[in-house]
C-alpha cells in the first residue's frame, strides 16, 4: 500500500531530516514510528500526506507518487486517509457533533448519511453522549476521541497518528492507543508516531526506529527499545 524509496528531505539550512529512507507498509498493518526528538518521525508523517515534499525519491500510496501531486490534488488524496494531531485542532466553537460532521459535510451525502456516519464514529471511540458538547467541556483524552472520530468518519482505508498521545496522561494514553488497535482490527492500516515507549512495549506490533533520519531498526512484534 505505501512505498518509501530512497526519500531523503533536506531543509535550506542543509539539514536532513530524512536519508535515503525505503520502506514498505502493508494494508492492514499497525505500525508505530519511533526515534528521539528531530530523528524525523513528523517529517515521515508529513509526507504520507503531502505537507512536506521530499528533496528526493518517491513516497507512493496505492500506487500514485503524493510527491509528484499538484496542490489542487492534496484535499482528495487527503480524503482518503485520516489524520490525528497531537494538539487535537478541534473547532473551539462547534460541538462534539459538528467538528466530527465538518470533514464530510462538502461531500454532497445527504443530511441522513452524515448523522449516520458521525453517529458511528462517535460510538467506536465512545463519545456518542457527548455530542452536543464543545471541546471546552472536553478532557484532553475526549478531545482526542473527537480528532480520532473526525479522522474515520470518512471510512479511510489509512489512519496517519502523529504523537497522539503526547499531550495525555497514561491512563488516557492507553485509551487511545487500544481505540486506535480496535480501528486497525477492522482492517484499516494505522500509522502512528510515539515517544511514548510504554504503549510500544505494550502493544507489540510493528515498529520502525529513526535515528538521525535514517531508518536504523524495523521489527515485527517489537518493543521502544
Amino acid at each position: 500500500m505505501i512505498q518509501f524509496r530512497g526519500v531523503t528531505k533536506r531543509y535550506d539550512n542543509d539539514h536532513y531530516a530524512l536519508k535515503n529512507v525505503n520502506l514498505d507498509i502493508l494494508s492492514g498493518e499497525f505500525v508505530f514510528i519511533v526515534g528521539a526528538s528531530g530523528a524525523g518521525k513528523s517529517t515521515l508523517m508529513k509526507l504520507l500526506y503531502s505537507e512536506e515534499k521530499p528533496s528526493g525519491g518517491t513516497v507512493t500510496i496505492g500506487g500514485i507518487n503524493v510527491a509528484n501531486l499538484s496542490n489542487d490534488r492534496i484535499p482528495n488524496l487527503r480524503r482518503c486517509m485520516g489524520i490525528v494531531f497531537q494538539d487535537y485542532k478541534l473547532l473551539q466553537n462547534y460541538t462534539v457533533f459538528d467538528n466530527v460532521a465538518y470533514v464530510i459535510r462538502t461531500l454532497g451525502i445527504s443530511s441522513k448519511e452524515i448523522n449516520a456516519r458521525v453517529s458511528g464514529a462517535l460510538k467506536i471511540v465512545g463519545l456518542y453522549e457527548k455530542k452536543h458538547a464543545k471541546p471546552s467541556e472536553l478532557s484532553g483524552g475526549e478531545q482526542q476521541r473527537v480528532g480520532i472520530a473526525r479522522a474515520i468518519v470518512n471510512g479511510p482505508p489509512l489512519l496517519i497518528a502523529d504523537e497522539p498521545t503526547g499531550n495525555l496522561d497514561p491512563k488516557n494514553s492507553m485509551e487511545i492507543m487500544q481505540i486506535l488497535d480496535q480501528i486497525n482490527q477492522r482492517g484499516i492500516t494505522v500509522i502512528v508516531s510515539t515517544h511514548d515507549n510504554a504503549m510500544v512495549d505494550y502493544f507489540r506490533k510493528r515498529v520502525i526506529t529513526l535515528d538521525n533520519g535514517e531508518v536504523v531498526r524495523d521489527i515485527q512484534a517489537g518493543t521502544y527499545e
